[in-house]
């Protein structure tokens, strides 16, 4: 090592490097991956949450749900795509189920039929 100042960092470094190598590696042992860096496709997002895809697109839309946009060229046109980190789907879950009425919604019955004096049939 020479005077330079720029080798003093670099054992610090190399042990932040090798510290996120070794989450990484126990992450995958465990059969999971970095919920910072997993993507999902709305479909995915969709299939998790058991809703349709639509409605998967409304809350991106909506700006409910975060998403990142990935804009193609699609014939004349450009067709949006959208990737959503996994945490930021946990996030609106979340979200969704701090907000949740601690009641049940009453079901809402129609008001009985009005019998008609007149015998429209008979």
């Amino acid at each position: 090592m020479g005077d330079n100042g720029d080798n003093l960092n670099k054992p610090t470094e190399l042990r932040d490097v090798l510290e996120q190598i070794e989450e990484h590696l126990a992450a995958l042992r465990a059969g999971r991956t970095s919920p910072q860096q997993e993507w999902l496709t709305v479909t995915e997002v969709a299939d998790e949450l058991k809703v349709s895809r639509d409605t998967i697109e409304r809350l991106i839309g909506s700006g409910q749900m975060k998403a990142a946009s990935i804009e193609t060229p699609k014939g004349r046109g450009k067709r949006s795509r959208y990737r959503v980190r996994r945490d930021w789907m946990e996030d609106f879950m979340l979200s969704k189920a701090n907000s949740a009425p601690t009641t049940p919604r009453q079901n809402h019955r129609r008001r009985p039929r009005l019998k008609s004096p007149y015998d429209f049939i008979g």
